[in-house]
C-alpha cells in the first residue's frame, strides 16, 4: 500500500482501495444483451413479434371512447405467432395517435457467455418514442383490478415520462428452463398533437450476479 492506496488490488476499479474483499463467485461480471440483434435473442432462446394499435386487428386499432377496454397483448399466454418480428424495433411506425405492441419472450439457459443464470437477477430496460408500458409474465386480472396492485407484484410499469428509459424486474432469483414474456406497449406523444409515429430505442436485458445485483 502505498500513501493509503493499494498497489496489488486487481480488483474492479469501483472496488480498489477499500479494506473489503469479495471472493470470486461475487465479482461475477453482469451481462448485457440487446434483445434487438437475433444473435443475442439467441442467447435466450429469445423470440420478438409486433403488430400496430392498441388492440391489433381491431377496427380504429382498438381505440374506443366511452367503453372500458382491455388489450390482450399485455398477457403472457397471448398468441402472437401471427405477428411479426420486426427488422428493426427503431423503424417508426404509425402516424398521429398511435400504438404499437413489441412482445419479447425468453426461456432462460444455464449459462449466457459463461455467467451462471442460475440464481441470477435479470432485469429488462427499454425506452418508447414517446411514452411506454412495459407488462411482464401479466396475468389476467379480476375485474376489481387496481394498476397499483399490478406495479406492486412486479406485472406493470406505468408511463414514466416522455421518451423516458423504463425498466422492469424480470426475477430476483432466475430459474433455469423458466420461460418469460415481456410485452412492451409503445405510445406517441404528445397525446394533444401527437408527431410521426412510435417506436421503442432499444430493448436491453441484464443478467446479473454477485455485486452487480440490486438490492431489491
Amino acid at each position: 500500500m502505498t500513501d493509503g492506496k493499494r498497489t496489488d488490488d486487481t480488483r474492479p476499479a469501483i472496488f480498489r482501495n477499500y479494506d473489503f474483499k469479495f471472493g470470486p463467485e461475487q465479482l461475477t461480471p453482469a451481462v448485457v444483451l440487446n434483445l434487438d440483434e437475433p444473435d443475442d435473442r439467441a442467447l435466450v432462446n429469445g423470440k420478438l413479434r409486433w403488430a400496430p394499435g392498441l388492440v391489433p386487428g381491431e377496427p380504429n386499432e382498438g381505440l374506443v371512447a366511452g367503453k372500458y377496454i382491455e388489450s390482450p397483448p399485455r398477457l403472457k399466454d397471448f398468441d402472437d405467432s401471427d405477428w411479426e418480428e420486426p427488422k428493426n424495433i427503431r423503424d417508426v411506425v404509425g402516424t398521429g395517435f398511435t400504438f404499437a405492441w413489441y412482445r419479447f419472450t425468453i426461456i432462460l439457459p444455464d449459462k449466457v457467455r459463461d455467467l451462471d443464470v442460475r440464481g441470477s437477477q435479470i432485469w429488462f430496460e427499454t425506452c418508447s418514442d414517446d411514452y411506454g408500458e412495459i407488462w411482464m409474465d401479466c396475468p389476467p386480472f379480476q375485474e376489481d383490478f387496481l394498476a397499483a396492485q399490478a406495479i406492486k407484484a412486479n406485472h406493470f410499469t406505468p408511463v414514466t415520462g416522455y421518451n423516458a428509459r423504463d425498466r422492469i424486474l424480470v426475477t430476483n432469483d432466475a430459474e433455469v428452463g423458466r420461460k418469460h414474456v415481456i410485452a412492451c406497449l409503445a405510445i406517441n406523444a404528445p397525446m394533444a398533437q401527437p408527431l410521426g409515429g412510435t417506436f421503442i430505442r432499444y430493448a436491453r436485458l441484464e443478467i446479473c450476479q454477485g455485486v452487480a445485483k440490486i438490492p431489491v
